[in-house]
C-alpha cells in the first residue's frame, strides 16, 4: 500500500511568522524563500497556527475521501492531503504515480480550518462591521470566488472606491502589485499603509455561509421594512423574504429551503453554486451580496473557512494532477523528489491596532516621549501609526533605520474599539521609559 502527497496547504499569519525586526514572511518574494522561513520557525519550535487551527474533513465529505483512497494529514502551519497509488516507471527510468482510484477532473476535494478558540478572531484582520456572517471560501479553481495568483488560494483584494466606506485595516487594491491597508490618524486624516506582498484572504472570500443566518444592518441605518431577494447565477429568483415592523430592525434572521438552492459540501464546486442576495429597504438602503451556501450550520460556523481544491482547473499551474492523470511529483532516478508536490498558500494579516501606554495607576504619563514614534493623549501615549498585532515581540523603526525597543501587548491581548479606532492598551509601570506628567 502506497500512499503519496497530492498537495499540500500552507496557511500563513502575520500573527505567527513576524520577526523581531518586524519583518514578516509576506515581504519573500518566492515560495522558495518563503518556505525556508516557515522552516526556520519550525526548527526554533516557534507557535505557529495549529495553536488556533485544526484542519478537518468535513463530515458530509468522509465518503469521498474513503471512496478514493485520500487522507488528510497535519502538516506545520498547514496540512497535506495524501492518495494510493500505484507507481509506474516512464522512460529514463523516473518514476511517476497513479493514483489507484481515477480522480475525475471535476472532483473537488473539501477541507474544513476549524477554530480551537476565539482568540483567532481576535487578531486577525476583517471587517469591524458586517452584514453577513459569511465565512471563508478558498479554492484553487477561480470560477465561484473570481481571479487569484499562484500559489495563493484567495481571491484578489477589492478595488479601491472613492465613494465607499472604509474601515482601519481594510484591505485595497490600488493597482497592479499597489496593495493598502485604510487606517485614519489621530486628526481623523485618511492615511494608507503599503502591504509586502499580493495575495491575502479578504472581503471577496467572505462567502459562504449557512442556511440559516443572521443579516444585520448598518448601525446608523432605520431599516423598517426591508425585501431578501436570492437569485441564481443565471438571475432566476430562487426565494424571496419580506419584513416589515414598526420599529428598526438591527438583524433579521433568514432560513434557507436547502431544496431550493445548491450548496457545499455534497454539491459539486461549479458556478451553480452561486447566489446573489439583493436587499432593499425604506430610506434607499439597497445592498448586492454574492453567496454560496453550506448545508452543516455547526460545521461552518465553528471554522475559520471552507478550502475546496479540484483536480483540474482553467489555470493549469492550479492542477494536481497532470495531463496523464498522474501526479504532478516525481521521484527522480537518483532518488531525490523533482518536481515536489505542488503547495499552495493561504494569507493571513493580523488586524492593525494603534498601541496606547497606560499607567497601571491611571496617572497621566509625561508628554513628548519618544516622539518618533508615540502621541500624548489624555494622559496616555498612543503610536502615530497602527501597528500589525503578532506573537513575539516586535520592535519599532527610528527614521534612520534603527530599531528601538517598548513594550508590546500580550500576545492574544483582545483589541479594544473607540470611535471606529482599534487600539491595544499596554499598562506600564512609571519607569524611565514612560514617566509621569509633572
Amino acid at each position: 500500500m502506497v500512499y503519496k502527497i497530492l498537495f499540500e496547504v500552507k496557511l500563513l499569519h502575520e500573527f505567527y511568522l513576524t520577526d523581531k525586526a518586524g519583518k514578516n514572511i509576506f515581504e519573500f518574494g518566492t515560495q522558495g524563500s518563503r518556505l525556508s522561513f516557515l522552516k526556520e520557525r519550525f526548527e526554533n519550535n516557534d507557535e505557529n497556527i495549529d495553536a488556533v487551527i485544526t484542519f478537518e474533513i468535513p463530515r458530509h465529505a468522509k465518503v469521498l475521501f474513503n471512496n478514493y483512497h485520500l487522507k488528510l494529514l497535519p502538516s506545520y502551519a498547514g496540512f497535506k492531503v495524501a492518495v494510493k497509488v500505484i507507481p509506474k516507471k516512464l522512460p529514463g527510468g523516473i518514476t511517476a504515480y497513479e493514483p489507484v482510484n481515477t480522480l475525475p477532473d471535476d472532483l473537488c476535494i473539501p477541507v474544513l480550518a476549524v477554530k480551537k478558540s476565539n482568540h483567532l478572531d481576535n487578531f486577525t484582520n476583517s471587517k469591524m462591521e458586517r452584514a453577513l456572517p459569511a465565512t471563508y471560501y478558498f479554492s484553487n479553481d477561480n470560477v465561484i470566488s473570481g481571479n487569484r495568483f499562484f500559489p495563493f488560494l484567495s481571491a484578489d483584494i477589492p478595488a479601491f472606491d472613492a465613494t465607499a466606506s472604509y474601515e482601519q485595516g481594510e484591505l485595497l487594491k490600488f493597482g497592479a502589485n499597489d496593495y493598502r491597508g485604510f487606517y485614519k490618524d489621530e486628526a481623523d486624516t485618511v492615511q494608507w499603509i503599503s502591504l509586502s506582498g499580493k495575495a491575502f484572504a479578504n472581503e471577496n472570500d467572505r462567502i459562504l455561509l449557512p442556511l440559516n443566518f443572521y443579516y444585520a444592518f448598518p448601525k446608523s441605518s432605520s431599516i423598517t421594512s426591508a425585501v431578501f431577494t436570492i437569485k441564481d447565477n443565471d438571475g432566476n429568483v430562487a426565494d424571496k423574504f419580506q419584513f416589515k415592523n414598526n420599529q428598526a430592525y438591527r438583524k433579521i434572521l433568514l432560513a434557507i429551503d436547502e431544496k431550493k438552492v445548491f450548496h457545499l459540501p455534497v454539491a459539486t464546486a461549479n458556478d451553480k453554486l452561486i447566489y446573489t442576495l439583493q436587499v432593499t429597504g425604506n430610506g434607499g438602503y439597497n445592498r448586492t451580496h454574492k453567496i454560496i451556501f453550506y448545508q452543516d450550520e455547526k460545521e461552518i460556523r465553528d471554522s475559520l473557512g471552507l478550502i475546496v481544491m479540484k483536480v483540474k482547473t482553467p489555470v493549469a499551474a492550479y492542477n494536481l494532477l497532470d495531463n496523464g492523470g498522474r501526479l504532478i511529483t516525481r521521484k527522480q532516478i537518483d532518488g531525490t523528489i523533482s518536481p515536489a508536490p505542488p503547495v499552495f498558500e493561504l494569507n493571513f494579516k493580523s488586524k492593525l491596532s494603534f498601541w496606547r501606554y497606560i499607567n497601571n495607576r491611571r496617572k497621566d504619563l509625561k508628554t513628548g516621549m519618544h516622539p518618533d514614534f508615540l502621541l500624548s493623549k489624555n494622559g496616555s501615549l498612543i503610536s502615530k501609526m497602527p501597528r500589525a498585532l503578532t506573537h513575539a515581540a516586535t520592535l519599532f523603526r527610528r527614521p534612520d533605520n534603527t530599531l528601538y525597543y517598548l513594550p508590546n501587548p500580550d500576545p492574544y491581548q483582545t483589541v479594544v474599539l473607540e470611535n471606529n479606532k482599534m487600539y491595544t492598551d499596554i499598562m506600564v509601570q512609571e519607569s524611565a521609559l514612560f514617566p509621569l506628567a509633572p
